[in-house]
């Protein structure tokens, strides 16, 4: 697993992030970056989102 620092210093998770923000922004760096999975109860939300 490799990290895109590029990536993640344009795109930091906002303070205080809503529901929407925290899945809005896992979704975008699973596709961007490999550093790390979503966590797993973020995860049952986004499958309850969807």
């Amino acid at each position: 697993m490799k990290i895109n620092a590029v990536w993640h210093k344009a795109h930091l998770m906002p303070k205080n992030p809503t529901l929407e923000q925290r899945i809005t922004w896992h979704i975008e760096h699973t596709k961007e970056c490999g550093c790390r999975e979503i966590p797993p109860k973020l995860q049952e939300e986004i499958r309850k989102w969807k």
